[in-house]
């Protein structure tokens, strides 16, 4: 048991979303088993899966529930934690595996300051926002295009759940419509630098992302932190000019168009594209 943790420690249950993932389901699951702190249930939710994924979740101790209608985050997220009875979930995607023995430990550490409703990995090494983000944050820095808690590998406090389910009108973002809404209500999101690795990768999704978060920013009245109209145009004809890569500048495009839709209102939320 951490020595970070009081002796009477919280349950802690890990929920994995997959299908056909038994090509890295392995990786996951050892980076599990070798924790210093291991859980004490791990839940497989199958959507639509045929390989050997099932088999390789069970022969690991995990249970198995089904999803059998089409895939949507927050649904499913919120039917396996609803055959979940731990304090603590870790929820998990099946291509993202621990990169130590003590990120368990660490991530469950946090939640020794009870206002913690959910503690996940930092995604990059930008400093914006602090390591214990808050309402109060929120309102002075407002909103990023990266969220502040990742449903890909993040801890969240069951209770806190309970209150609030993962919104299922929105079928993206559901990590980051969870953490503002907590925030809101007077609980805290940490951010904790820990090692973990994806063995694969999604198509980007920069202008779902950056329209959602313009949604996200009207219905909170938190302002968007970004470059702005003027100052991405300019900075996408500077791109051109020097012909850049579109890696470079296609997430500068797609917040600006994302932005005009909302001026508008033509967004993809209208167009259905969330719902």
């Amino acid at each position: 048991m951490d020595s970070r943790l009081p002796s009477s420690r919280p349950t802690i249950g890990v929920l994995i979303r997959f299908a056909n993932s038994a090509g890295t389901l392995p990786q996951v699951l050892e980076a599990l088993r070798s924790q210093t702190l291991p859980p004490d249930e791990i839940l497989g939710v199958a959507s639509a899966s045929s390989d050997r994924s099932r088999q390789i979740l069970t022969a690991a101790g995990a249970r198995v529930i089904e999803w059998t209608v089409p895939y949507h985050h927050s649904r499913v997220l919120n039917h396996g934690l609803r055959h979940l009875r731990a304090d603590l979930v870790l929820v998990l995607s099946s291509h993202t595996v621990l990169g130590s023995p003590t990120v368990l430990a660490e991530l469950a550490a946090a939640f020794t300051d009870p206002r913690v409703c959910a503690a996940s990995v930092k995604w990059d090494d930008d400093p914006y926002y602090t390591d214990a983000v808050t309402w109060e944050e929120l309102q002075v820095k407002g909103l990023r295009f990266g969220s502040i808690y990742t449903n890909s590998l993040g801890m969240i406090r069951r209770a806190s759940w309970e209150e609030t389910p993962f919104e299922e009108s929105i079928t993206t973002s559901e990590d980051y419509a969870w953490a503002i809404d907590r925030l809101q209500r007077g609980e805290v999101c940490r951010r904790l630098a820990l090692p973990f690795s994806h063995l694969r990768h999604g198509a980007p999704r920069h202008r779902e992302f950056a329209d959602i978060v313009f949604h996200f920013s009207k219905q909170h009245r938190l302002p968007v932190t970004w470059l702005g109209p003027r100052a991405s145009i300019s900075f996408l004809a500077r791109a051109l000019w020097n012909r850049s890569p579109v890696s470079e500048w296609r997430p500068a495009l797609d917040r600006l168009l994302a932005w005009m839709s909302h001026q508008t209102g033509a967004t993809l939320l209208t167009a259905g594209r969330f719902r």
